[in-house]
């Protein structure tokens, strides 16, 4: 019998499944595929909050209830940043995908719009993995990233 094909060296934890954060949503898969789509020393950039300013309104203190000393704290803005780590649900969140590598189908799970996953694979089209340009919805629609700027 011939073993499984597997594109990339057998390794402790290739087959457990990470997710990657992108604004709108997450991408999971297993080690295996993600290191099949992104260059292992050009990872994308992750660390793109999603950033909301919220606005403390002006209120009173008071060290306990019903306490004569009151304290005036005066309203304050702060940025509040979101780092998506892809849902606390252990349940399988997302829409599943199918991803061709190498000539293959392999799976991964999408949170978020297929077009959030473009703009962030086009924002980071220097980390993929040559021969990456294509994914397909769970409803059979065709995904592909084209570069105008090398057609004739």
């Amino acid at each position: 019998m011939e073993p499984r094909f597997v594109p990339n060296e057998v390794v402790d934890g290739l087959y457990r499944n990470y997710t990657i954060s992108f604004p709108g949503g997450s991408l999971t898969a297993t080690k295996d595929v993600l290191s099949s789509m992104f260059e292992k020393d050009n990872l994308p950039d992750t660390c793109s909050p999603e950033e909301k300013i919220v606005s403390r309104k002006q209120y009173n203190w008071t060290a306990y209830p019903q306490s004569s000393e009151v304290r005036i704290v005066q309203p304050t803005d702060y940025t509040l940043k979101n780092y998506s780590n892809g849902g606390n649900s252990r349940a399988a969140a997302g829409e599943p995908i199918k991803v061709l590598i190498n000539n293959s189908f392999w799976t991964a799970r999408l949170v978020g719009s297929h077009q959030d996953f473009m703009d962030y694979l086009c924002a980071n089209r220097s980390s993929l993995v040559d021969g990456f340009t294509y994914w397909q919805s769970q409803k059979g629609s065709p995904y592909f990233m084209t570069d105008n700027s090398t057609s004739n």
